[in-house]
């Protein structure tokens, strides 16, 4: 058994490896966010397997490069322009350069999620709360109902006029056996029904709210004092954090609790989404713009927090659309569907960006060649779908398609100048020039 004071210090001790965890676990989701951002681990794999393939497009494409200016007939029956090989010699230089830097960043991703699940699984640890011995007294010293207070809600609001009466009103359920944060719940609910303290019920106007959606049939849980304090920090820390100090005020935080989204649907949304849109790269903002428009930060922050959305549904939104920005920042375009579908592959705005530039530098190429064999078909083009399932599904055969034809057209580029060659030396010959 333990004092009253005894059980509340355990208690707030409690609360604060609690936020210690919470804070260790939020490390851990953005670590873990960043991760995904690199890919799925056989994505990670992928990137290393198919960077050589690259270096060897990159290779072929320099050589034909180099020698496409003297070669005009070829590029003439090729279908293609000196610009366009140039165009797709850059792009497939540049994917190689990016897969040949991206270990590095997996790297320290991975050391940052090591580091926050360490500090999960010391903060773990369940901390003992001692049983208070309520049968010593039954009677509530103020001193201990204070000082309880102070920890719960901060020396600020335990100084105010109305503490007075709510310490009757705390004492009356004190006496019953309840403890004294306890006590101090029901004595909310008491002044909210009798209409007592007003300034204490308006203070925590968000429980009511959740209270009254939950009678309403709504599965949601209806937090302690001690919970709704916590959150509403929690909430206001984010704010403050994002730039949105203006609205880490009581009112607002009040309005936020009684959506009923829970401190870390709260700031996921704010991590996650809101901030997501603001920092983003103005070809993903202004795809979001276009998609749901809003007049400022503050607004944007304002309409994501208090309306019916959850936190999970803004943000696939939010992603779809950026993984449609970056297909438009690579030249493509890629429709909701399309892009829904690569989000539910595990994309993003950074993951398939390069990897739509490496669509965009296979799909001309692949275009003219199979152009070239197909004699123009067009029910026989290569198309967009096809790269992509190349690119993002790792389609091992797509893969070596593009390859086949990358070979045949070498094989078919040297067979041409070698006729070429073979047609100059025999008029050679018949001139008696000697000249080979």
């Amino acid at each position: 058994m333990a004092t009253p004071a005894e059980v509340a210090a355990a208690k707030a001790k409690a609360a604060q490896q609690a936020s210690a965890l919470a804070s260790a676990k939020a490390k851990e989701a953005t670590a873990q966010k960043a991760l995904s951002a690199y890919g799925t681990p056989s994505e990670i794999n992928f990137a290393k397997n198919i960077s050589p393939k690259f270096t060897a497009m990159q290779d072929i494409a320099g050589r034909i490069l180099a020698k496409a200016p003297n070669r005009p007939e070829a590029l003439k029956n090729a279908g293609v322009t000196l610009d366009q090989l140039q165009e797709t010699f850059n792009k497939t230089q540049a994917s190689s350069t990016e897969y040949a830097t991206k270990v590095t960043g997996i790297t320290q991703v991975e050391q940052d999620l090591a580091t926050a699940q360490g500090q999960i699984n010391q903060y773990s640890a369940p901390v003992y709360i001692p049983q208070e011995d309520v049968l010593t007294s039954t009677n509530l010293s103020e001193e201990a109902f204070i000082n309880t207070l102070k920890l719960l809600m901060g020396s600020a609001e335990a100084s105010k006029p109305y503490v007075k009466q709510l310490y009757t009103l705390v004492s009356k359920y004190y006496k019953t056996g309840s403890t004294i944060p306890e006590s101090i719940n029901l004595a909310l609910y008491d002044a909210q029904e009798n209409k007592l303290i007003p300034e204490f019920t308006t203070r925590f106007s968000g429980i009511f709210k959740i209270r009254d959606r939950r009678a309403a049939g709504e599965v949601i849980d209806v937090p302690t004092i001690a919970e709704y304090i916590k959150s509403q920090e929690g909430i206001a820390e984010v704010l403050r954090n994002t730039g949105l100090k203006d609205l880490a005020n009581e009112t607002f935080l009040n309005e936020v609790m009684g959506t009923g989204k829970s401190v870390s649907e709260t700031s996921k949304v704010i991590t996650d989404v809101y901030d997501a849109i603001r920092l983003a790269p103005k070809e993903w903002r202004s795809m979001v713009q276009t998609k749901m428009p809003f007049a400022t930060d503050i607004d944007l922050a304002r309409a994501l927090l208090l309306g019916a959305e959850g936190a999970a549904d803004l943000e696939r939104k939010v992603n779809k659309y950026g993984i449609m920005a970056a297909a438009q920042g690579q030249g493509l375009t890629v429709g909701e569907t399309t892009a829904g579908e690569l989000l539910a592959k595990g994309q993003g705005y950074t993951s398939s960006k390069p990897k739509f530039g490496q669509a965009a530098a296979i799909i001309p190429l692949a275009q003219s060649l199979t152009s070239i064999e197909n004699r123009g078909d067009p029910t026989k083009t290569y198309t967009q779908e096809q790269a992509f399932s190349a690119v993002f599904d790792q389609n091992y055969q797509a893969l070596q398609d593009i390859e086949d034809l990358s070979e045949r057209e070498r094989a078919r580029y040297s067979a041409q100048v070698g006729r070429a060659q073979n047609s100059l030396a025999s008029q050679n010959r018949m001139s008696g020039s000697g000249q080979y």
